[in-house]
């Protein structure tokens, strides 16, 4: 049965947009950019999706999650000369193309490599996400075909793009020389990820987990700290999600596969929908309200917004939970933070066996991930 959350709500951070991750979404016209981020860290319904209005202007969505995050969601019409940032300081560059478009494709590619070049350019260790969008459109046998063939187009249009074009961007080095231009098409070639998405699965959290995962210097430390937990407490997988968003910030990457993916990340949204209803029973919860939550983020006289920690009552209740999937497999959740959740499958006789032992474990995974997040 869940028990009581009193962690306090969400807040919107004051942070300075030059200490937030950003991550630049562009992509071709009508590909669906802004529904791959109002769904996931916006919360609106898949049902509302047809309704979205066509981007206007470049918006800017912050977002706080284990990292902080800034999103630049831009319209169809989008320059790169005209961010009033610099290209080179963003972390990620997401461009997203629609799966359906056989008749514009190939344009879509050139726009890409094109886009992702510039970025390159600008920053070496600039992280790049694309994302084949809409394949619920598509059968699955096109599904598959589709995207075989945008990511031949891709590599194709990179191996051929004419590098010299973009000298004026990169003048310390020579793009005339062949031997540069086949180290930087080997680079993108390795470094540049598809996904496959879609709004009405689990397609779109999931990639949206790997480009997270992409950014988080202190990941190894995390996933480190999660293996050893899933084998000391002698469970199957275990999972640390963004709670809000519902993406996967680390796992134990042990025997880890799209269904577990899909029945994990299904199941924590499910059992969200009802967290409010058990916020209200923790005793702290008439403490404080959204808006003294709010004021309490912001320091004094411009003074760095205090942590999550800064203010946690450690002796309030954290939001658990556990439910028997099949007769052998039983799935539990934990909350860490006021941000993140552990959710693990274990076998069933292993839970009852040790349940003792693993919420024993769990207190020092926790702390584990605490120390990890106030040094970083």
């Amino acid at each position: 049965m869940a028990q009581a959350e009193s962690s306090r709500p969400r807040q919107a951070s004051t942070s300075d947009d030059n200490q937030r991750q950003k991550i630049l979404v562009t992509g071709w016209r009508k590909a669906g950019k802004s529904s791959c981020i109002k769904t996931v860290f916006q919360h609106v319904p898949v049902k509302d999706v047809p309704y979205i209005g066509i981007t206007q202007k470049i918006e800017k969505i912050n977002y706080d999650t284990i990292v902080p995050i800034q999103l630049w969601d831009t319209p169809s019409n989008f320059d790169i000369d005209q961010l009033d940032a610099p290209l080179g300081s963003f972390s990620t560059l997401v461009y997203v193309m629609d799966m359906q478009q056989d008749d514009s494709y190939h344009d879509a590619v050139r726009q890409a490599v094109h886009t992702i070049m510039r970025g390159y350019l600008a920053n070496p260790a600039m992280k790049f996400s694309v994302f084949i969008h809409k394949a619920e459109a598509l059968s699955e046998d096109y599904r598959g075909e589709n995207y075989s063939e945008i990511q031949r187009a891709m590599t194709e249009e990179l191996e051929d793009f004419q590098y010299s074009s973009l000298q004026a961007y990169a003048p310390h080095l020579d793009l005339s020389d062949s031997g540069v231009c086949n180290n930087i098409f080997n680079h993108m070639v390795a470094e540049i990820k598809f996904d496959m998405t879609s709004v009405h699965d689990v397609s779109l959290r999931d990639a949206w987990s790997k480009v997270l995962q992409g950014i988080m210097e202190m990941l190894p430390a995390v996933e480190a700290l999660l293996l050893n937990f899933t084998e000391t407490s002698g469970m199957d997988n275990s999972y640390l999600f963004d709670i809000a968003s519902g993406v996967v910030l680390a796992t134990d990457n042990r025997h880890r596969n799209d269904a577990t993916m899909e029945q994990v990340t299904e199941y924590l949204s499910r059992f969200l929908q009802f967290r409010e209803i058990y916020r209200h029973l923790a005793p702290s919860a008439a403490k404080s309200s959204p808006k003294a939550d709010l004021e309490a983020s912001d320091g004094p006289d411009g003074a760095q917004p205090k942590a999550w920690w800064d203010d946690e009552d450690t002796e309030a209740p954290w939001m658990t939970q556990a439910t028997r999937l099949l007769p052998n497999t039983t799935i539990a959740l934990w909350q860490f933070t006021p941000q993140l959740a552990l959710v693990v499958l274990l076998r069933t006789d292993t839970w009852h066996a040790r349940r003792g032992m693993i919420e024993y474990n769990l207190t020092f995974l926790r702390q584990g991930v605490r120390r990890i997040l106030m040094e970083v």
